[in-house]
């Protein structure tokens, strides 16, 4: 009985995280909260969505659309924290449904927004991130039948994201060419193949260290 109940629910939360929230519905919604909701703490965000009648499949879109920049100026600095919250007012039964919402909208988040995610989260090896970012791009590659074009401009827009992070867009470079070995000869477009399917040492970036120096790093290393 339970595995069925558990079943609906993630039925109704792919089909909903998959059309994410309608533009007009959050506009709405950020129109009736609090003049002072940007400067509340995370928890007391969500207790105030929460209190506004936000269902937990609909919170989760919300959170991870804070994260890509969607709600204005409102931020969330501590997704481990707001989990912890969740968990403690809904019970298992509503955080499991929270909890596969925000998993399957993020699955399909943009590099540099899901990038902003894992950083605000705990949950996750942020010294493995980028590695993981890579891994889990291949997915979005193939799901969204992403040209060279498309995957070329991402890749650029992450470079520029991560900023002075030199690891973190290494290991996403690394992560991208490990999951293209995983998948079937053909699977992945061949443009892609040939240019991310290999680490190209001309995409990595040069670690420095304190005088500027360039430090050697093995191209294999996670």
């Amino acid at each position: 009985m339970k595995l069925c109940k558990l079943c609906a629910i993630a039925a109704i939360v792919s089909s909903m995280a998959s059309c994410g929230s309608s533009d007009s519905g959050s506009s709405a919604l950020d129109k009736s909260l609090p003049s002072d909701f940007a400067s509340l703490p995370d928890t007391s965000k969500v207790r105030v969505l929460l209190d506004k009648g936000v269902a937990p499949d609909s919170l989760a879109v919300y959170m991870c659309e804070v994260a890509e920049g969607k709600h204005g100026n409102i931020r969330i600095s501590d997704y481990m924290e707001v989990d912890t919250y969740i968990y403690e007012k809904l019970g298992e039964e509503g955080f499991g449904i929270y909890r596969m919402a925000f998993d399957s909208y993020a699955a399909s988040m943009p590099l540099v927004s899901k990038m902003k995610l894992y950083t605000a989260s705990s949950l996750g090896d942020l010294d493995r991130m980028g590695y993981e970012l890579g891994l889990e791009y291949v997915n979005q590659v193939l799901d969204k039948h992403l040209t060279i074009g498309k995957v070329d401009r991402e890749v650029a827009e992450l470079r520029r994201a991560c900023d002075n992070d030199e690891d973190t867009f290494n290991r996403f470079l690394r992560g991208f060419a490990a999951g293209i070995s995983t998948r079937a000869p053909g699977e992945v477009p061949a443009e892609i193949v040939e240019a991310y399917g290999t680490v190209d040492p001309a995409k990595i970036i040069p670690k420095h260290d304190s005088t500027g120096a360039v430090i050697e790093t093995p191209l294999t290393a996670v």
